[in-house]
């Protein structure tokens, strides 16, 4: 009886491992045909010649991050609208990288750590998301422009 017991016990277990990682699989399903959708709308409008990496954003609006190089040769990023009706092309050197996103932020705030920084896209212009923990432990997230680091926004959430 006890390994009766012991078996259903293990086959429920099984059962519900596999239908939750059936489920994340679904769900997100819709995400990565949109990354190859973004591949494919950066390709065909001649944006990047090649693709390292796509990311999601979703800010104010959504957007498909687009890493790669351009005819040149030049690492370029491309922000693709998540509706694919518009996007926005830089070279990645037209803008400040991510020591320099680091240290603006680290000298406005007490910072904790920092969890990430991201490319986003908010108010119309290419923008660094940065996630981090402050001093008075909140999660906090702190958003600059690509081009320079001027200041946009930033908010905080008590993580009680």
């Amino acid at each position: 009886m006890k390994k009766w017991i012991i078996s259903i016990a293990l086959l429920v277990i099984a059962s519900f491992i596999g239908l939750s990682i059936y489920g994340y699989q679904l769900i997100r399903e819709p995400l990565k045909e949109n990354y190859n959708l973004a591949e494919q709308y950066t390709l065909e409008n001649n944006l990047l010649q090649t693709i390292e990496e796509v990311e999601y954003y979703h800010g104010t609006e959504a957007y498909y991050v687009v890493y790669g190089n351009d005819a040149e040769g030049d690492s370029s990023v491309v922000w693709v609208a998540n509706d694919f009706d518009g996007h926005d092309v830089r070279k990645a050197d037209e803008g400040i990288d991510e020591e320099r996103v680091r240290s603006i932020v680290e000298a406005e705030h007490n910072v904790k750590s920092i969890q990430r920084i991201r490319l986003g896209y908010e108010r119309n212009l290419p923008t660094y998301e940065v996630t981090f923990i402050d001093e008075q432990d909140r999660q906090s997230y702190f958003y600059v422009t690509f081009e320079d680091g001027t200041f946009m926004k930033r908010y905080h959430l008590n993580r009680d």
